[in-house]
């Protein structure tokens, strides 16, 4: 069983949870637990209190990247337990539109410190079903074309850090992005190679799609040519995308919401508090 919930994300509907600009996602895979991104602060923590689930018992942490809306929240941490992640995931970034640091609040000997940190741009098995990315490869000519960060000297961030997930399932793999600045379609084809696994089940997380342009009509036509079966958009995709996805993929498209939860691998089911 792969169980989802939705622990901070731009988008809410339920009063009684938090949320801010950023991802947070709870994965449970057979019993085993992980955390994908933190979010900026500690609503992440607050809204799991919420929703009834136990951070006390997560396994591994997973670093999509090194933006701070994905990574400042890790030190509302307590327990030490394995944080996995690209080299790079510290270097200093600005944000273009509003000038502003944008990297992580904590430096890799800070992490390496609170967590039993992994650092590798290979693939990595966590468990004998679920896959650390990596650095992905980027293959496709409408994608990773813009990107919201600079460095230090001034030229484009790339997120060459830029990472995921890989889940395999009986029914079919199910890919997890932060923001998909590799390009989600570039991640799911890097997962498909890892895994071996052809068939998709599910795409989860931010795409990093603002307009519906070339790169979303392609990467709409991608997940369609591909068969898969349900796209769940988050974060850093837009409304107007989220709305291109579920008019063009009805019944498999879905825009993601603070507190709700999936089930993946069986019948699909949403619950907020």
């Amino acid at each position: 069983m792969v169980r989802i919930v939705v622990l901070n994300d731009n988008r809410k509907n339920n009063p009684q949870l938090e949320n801010e600009h950023g991802l947070s996602l709870y994965i449970e895979v057979d019993g085993y637990k992980i955390l994908l991104d933190a979010g900026q602060t500690d609503i992440f923590k607050k809204n799991a209190k919420k929703l009834g689930v136990n951070l006390d018992d997560l396994d591994t942490i997973v670093l999509s990247h090194g933006h701070y809306d994905h990574g400042n929240g890790l030190k509302h941490i307590d327990k030490k337990i394995p944080l996995i992640c690209c080299p790079g995931c510290d270097c200093y970034r600005v944000s273009k539109r509003t000038g502003n640091y944008g990297g992580l609040n904590q430096k890799v000997e800070e992490l390496s410190e609170k967590f039993d940190l992994i650092q590798t741009t290979e693939p990595y098995k966590i468990t004998e079903n679920i896959f650390f990315l990596g650095q992905i490869e980027r293959k496709t000519d409408f994608e990773t074309k813009s990107f919201p960060m600079t460095k230090e000297d001034g030229t484009d961030d790339a997120a060459i850090d830029d990472t995921g997930i890989a889940i395999k399932t009986s029914k079919g793999l199910i890919v997890i992005s932060g923001c998909a600045h590799s390009g989600i379609c570039n991640t799911v084809e890097f997962a498909k190679k890892i895994t071996g696994e052809r068939n998709i089940l599910a795409v989860i997380g931010g795409f990093h799609l603002k307009n519906v342009d070339e790169s979303t009509l392609e990467t709409i036509s991608y997940m369609q040519n591909n068969n898969v079966q349900g796209v769940y958009l988050a974060h850093c995709t837009s409304d107007e995308v989220c709305q291109e996805f579920e008019k063009r993929m009805p019944y498999r498209a879905t825009t993601m919401k603070v507190g709700e939860e999936y089930l993946l691998d069986q019948k699909q089911v949403e619950r907020e508090i």
